[in-house]
């Protein structure tokens, strides 16, 4: 007797397509930081194409997607799950499991795709619907494009040009037709698709790298990673936070070949504004302005239960205090997502680090510290092309990444973290200093390449001399274009393809 294909679909499904299916996502998984194997994910998704080609029905499809990317973000984001609080690493299960079921969804608008138009026309919407994923994690309401493909292990020297001029998803766009042009040679093997194959490979070297400053004026900027444990930070008071960041600043002084034009303390040093006034007088007597991270109490309307931002404070000699809140909140961890549209959700919040939900920031940092106009970005929000490139658009001339990366323990997340300030490097034109609590601590210039860096998990203090860049990259210039094009197209494909025959 047959099976119903509809009526059983996992029935039917082989060893090679569950084979298939893991291949994809271990190499997906292997492709990213710190992982040193570039070029994986040039191919990774190849297993995942030839495993739908063995589904008959989107269900199928989709099943084949969540074996490959809940492998593939248990690989890269297992760090999430060994968070120092139990209830935020529970609630990092939560959102993970949400993010591979999102992960799965272009290969079921793929396979919808071939049912009714083809194979070519289905490669095109999972180039597409992938594409159209990513912008969905970076501007929707479930904020995470951590694993966006441009963020893999990749030579970003030879993608500076393209990452400079389309901005970063044009390097995730890139892999994706590698992936889908090495699979169409895996299937049919002709002339021609070598031919196209081999000039997509090169096709990032038609973009020139952008013009920069001729001589970039360097400034000398401290950075103080105080190299405290987490959850041993989250315990100590605000004057013993700030003795033990006063001493640490002091000693670093005390040495330094040259005075700095800006110390940097990291995300969250402050558990509050109990200690500003001391800290005040600390400035006004060194003469030295201040960037650090602090929980500061919300002020101005918005939901009361949203009592705290995670903010960057300036603090300068004989000037008023500035301040920048982060605008781009992590899911679950600082904040649930759609819970201003849903109240209800915020039963879900955890008291992730001591504040279960903060207020969102809405406007960028517009700081100046003399010739220095840092652009400020706290923790995740370095993953935002976006927020950087409009950073640097309203007159940032180099940009500051505050981070506190030691809830989730000694994994992987410090190298996939500054992998991202690197992207923003290339895509803005500028150097970034990212100042992390316990690491990682590194100047990483306009190239992408990281000029220095502190050793992680331990108390240290350098002095930067940051290049300062006022030339904008065509992706600061223009923006990105990329994204509204993608979407649309896909928006067109689905038209034409479920449109009433």
């Amino acid at each position: 007797m047959q099976v119903s294909l509809q009526a059983r679909p996992c029935q039917i499904l082989r060893h090679r397509f569950w084979m298939l299916a893991v291949l994809s996502g271990l190499l997906l998984g292997l492709s990213f930081p710190p992982v040193p194997l570039p070029g994986l994910v040039l191919t990774a998704l190849v297993p995942l194409l030839l495993a739908l080609e063995q589904t008959r029905t989107p269900l199928q499809a989709l099943l084949a997607g969540v074996v490959a990317t809940l492998l593939w973000v248990g690989l890269t984001l297992h760090w999430a799950l060994r968070h120092a609080v139990p209830a935020a690493a529970f609630a990092s299960a939560v959102g993970l499991l949400c993010l591979t079921l999102l992960m799965a969804v272009p290969a079921v608008i793929a396979r919808g795709v071939q049912l009714r138009r083809g194979r070519a026309a289905a490669l095109a919407a999972f180039v597409l619907g992938w594409m159209a994923l990513e912008a969905l994690l970076t501007y929707g309401p479930l904020p995470f494009p951590w694993l966006q493909l441009g963020y893999a292990t990749l030579p970003l020297s030879f993608f500076r040009g393209l990452i400079a001029t389309l901005g970063a998803p044009a390097l995730s766009l890139w892999v994706l037709g590698t992936n889908v042009l090495a699979y169409a040679l895996l299937r049919r093997r002709d002339l021609m698709t070598s031919l196209l194959l081999a000039s997509w490979l090169l096709l990032p070297l038609g973009f020139p790298a952008p013009a920069s400053d001729p001589e970039p004026v360097p400034v000398p900027v401290l950075v103080v990673q105080h190299g405290v444990p987490a959850a041993t930070w989250d315990r100590m008071d605000g004057p013993e936070r700030l003795a033990h960041l006063l001493t640490l600043t002091e000693t670093a002084l005390d040495t330094a070949r040259v005075r700095p034009a800006l110390i940097l303390w990291p995300e969250t040093a402050l558990p509050d504004t109990s200690v500003l006034f001391r800290l005040r007088a600390w400035v006004a007597h060194r003469r030295i302005p201040l960037l650090t991270g602090a929980v500061v109490p919300a002020d101005g309307p918005g939901p009361a239960r949203f009592a705290y931002t995670n903010s960057a404070l300036l603090l300068q000699p004989d000037r008023p205090l500035d301040r920048y809140d982060k605008q781009r909140l992590v899911p679950f961890a600082e904040q649930v997502p759609l819970v201003e549209t849903f109240p209800a959700l915020q039963a879900l919040a955890v008291p992730a680090g001591g504040v279960a939900g903060y207020r969102s920031g809405r406007t960028p940092a517009r700081f100046a510290v003399g010739p220095l106009r840092p652009g400020v970005l706290i923790c995740f929000e370095s993953f935002f092309g976006n927020l950087a490139r409009r950073s640097a658009e309203e007159g940032a001339n180099l940009l500051v990444v505050l981070t506190q990366d030691g809830w989730w323990g000694r994994g992987p997340v410090y190298r996939q973290h500054l992998q991202a300030a690197r992207l923003r490097a290339i895509e803005t034109g500028r150097a970034v200093v990212q100042a992390g609590a316990d690491g990682l601590t590194a100047l990483v210039l306009p190239s992408g390449r990281i000029a220095q860096e502190l050793p992680p998990h331990r108390a240290a203090m350098r002095l930067f001399m940051a290049p300062l860049h006022e030339a904008h990259t065509p992706a600061v210039r223009i923006g990105d274009l990329l994204t509204p094009t993608v979407l649309l197209s896909l928006f067109l494909l689905l038209g034409w393809t479920f449109r009433k025959r």
